[in-house]
């Protein structure tokens, strides 16, 4: 994702700095997901809900090293497949599989829950792909609708094992070096601010993001512009006490390079 981001930005004018502050730990090796790759296959599960592309992939990659990809598969196929966006569904297209459910844009947990409104999950054995940790407002839905609902966990955000180009990030925003920064996942959000404050930079960080509105659209007293690719990373901004400058109407990597264009002309 880092190359293409910074593709994005240099077609518009832009200069990329790259500072990834997350990295995906997977956990092919954990027993509840190979349990659930031998469930699936063996006909135990009714219904699988997928939340992004990297855990549909990392699904599918553990059924291959335990010998069993092309029965996962097919046996997957047969069930009531629910997709959260277009990144698990490209996913499940790559391997052939049928998508019964997906959500409209923004593809928000909302969003979801209101895609599965008419469906009958009453008795039902749901596995749920979650990401990097919990979405209880989705469990409690399908709880509600009477379904089991397993919980799978197959990877988590971990933080990067060089934390130093994240630490030059922040002492460039802080003296002005940096004009926006933007936000691609909700995850990223925790990370940083936790980088942030082991190396005793989170306050100087805080201080140094937003844009000044009281001076205008494109006021730069505060520090750097903040953008963020869509409704669930504003949401973890904000409860992060982040002020959020920018966000595209539709949550993708390329519209919200285009809303920082809009917003720096």
């Amino acid at each position: 994702m880092t190359s293409e981001m910074a593709g994005l930005i240099e077609r518009h004018g832009g200069v990329p700095y790259p500072a990834p502050v997350l990295q995906e730990v997977y956990l092919k090796d954990s027993p509840e997901v190979q349990q659930l790759v031998l469930d699936t296959c063996s006909g135990r599960i009714d219904a699988v809900t997928l939340l992004t592309g990297v855990g549909t992939q990392a699904l599918v990659s553990t059924a291959a090293a335990m010998g069993r990809e092309e029965e996962f598969i097919a046996a997957l196929d047969g069930l009531t497949v629910i997709a959260r966006s277009p990144k698990p569904a490209r996913v499940l297209r790559r391997h052939k599989i049928h998508i019964d459910v997906m959500p409209p844009e923004p593809y928000t947990t909302a969003d979801l829950v209101n895609s599965l409104q008419e469906w009958d999950l009453s008795g039902k054995v749901v596995a749920l792909q979650h990401y990097g940790g919990p979405n209880r407002p989705l469990v409690a839905h399908l709880q509600e609708k009477g379904a089991e609902v397993r919980e799978v966990i197959l990877y988590t955000w971990g933080l990067p094992e060089d934390e130093a180009p994240v630490l030059a990030m922040i002492d460039d925003i802080a003296g002005g070096g940096i004009d926006a920064i933007a936000f691609t996942s909700q995850p990223q959000v925790g990370n940083l601010l936790t980088i942030a404050a082991k190396a005793e930079k989170e306050e100087v960080l805080r201080a140094s993001l937003g844009a000044q509105t009281e001076s205008g659209k494109n006021g730069r007293d505060a520090g750097a512009v903040v953008a963020s690719v869509g409704p669930v990373c504003s949401r973890r901004l904000r409860e992060a006490e982040i002020p959020v400058d920018v966000e595209p109407e539709h949550p993708h990597m390329g519209s919200m390079v285009l809303a920082l264009v809009d917003y720096f002309e």
